[in-house]
Parts: C-alpha cells; structure tokens; sequence
C-alpha cells in the first residue's frame, strides 16, 4: 500500500454489507478495516489513522449514535469525515445524527456499492 491510499475503517456487524461495500471500496483501491460491534470500531479509530468512517447504526456493544459522539468529542477523531450506513432507523434518529456533523447518510437498501464509492471519492479521493 502506498501512503497515498486512503484508510477506510467499516464498522458494520453484517458479514453480506461488509462483503457487498467493504469488496467494492476494495477493488477501487482503499485500504479497508472492519470492526464488527461498536466498541470494538471505536478503539480501532482512536488508536489507528483513518481517512474516513463508515458506520453503521445498529450494532453490538455500543450503537453508532453514541459512537459518533465519542468520534466527534475526541480531537484526534473529530475532523474525520463520517458516512452512515443504516438498515432501519426513524427519521429523527436520521435528523439527529446528521446534526451531528455526519458527512453522509444511507440507507443500505436503497444504496448501491458503486454510488457508496462515489460518496468516498467526493469525501476523501
């Protein structure tokens, strides 16, 4: 990996999302990490470098509201662009989150790899 690739940390507990957008980021030439609960997500992001997060809403351990807030709390983490990626969730949790400085907000089912990876592009390069 050269250092120009961007770091992507995947912080998503469903093996068939991580494979369909985790492959594809993948095969467009980011460096992907997962984690698969959302403690696990938060200690990767506070003690490695990314470029971008992509979180999920709904997960073990910790949900993905209260890691944006720790994201956005730490100095090391804030400045982080942030894409949500969501199954279900109601439209003020939506309205909430994306207070919150998300940069983006998706459905998974109604978002494909190829326009996720447009969104990462727009965001990072």
């Amino acid at each position: 990996m050269s250092d120009s690739t961007k770091k992507i940390l995947m912080i998503e507990d469903g093996e068939v999302f991580i494979e369909m957008f985790g492959d594809r980021l993948k095969q467009d030439g980011y460096e992907m990490e997962f984690a698969r609960n959302g403690a696990w997500g938060l200690k990767e992001a506070t003690e490695k470098k990314f470029d971008l997060f992509i979180i999920d809403m709904l997960m073990p351990a910790m949900n993905g509201e209260e890691m944006i807030t720790q994201l956005k709390a730490n100095d090391k983490t804030k400045s982080i662009p942030i894409i949500v990626l969501s199954a279900s969730v109601d439209h003020a949790t939506q309205r909430r989150v994306e207070a919150m400085g998300i940069s983006a907000f998706y459905v998974k089912t109604h978002v494909t790899p190829s326009e996720l990876v447009a969104e990462v592009k727009k965001l990072v390069g």
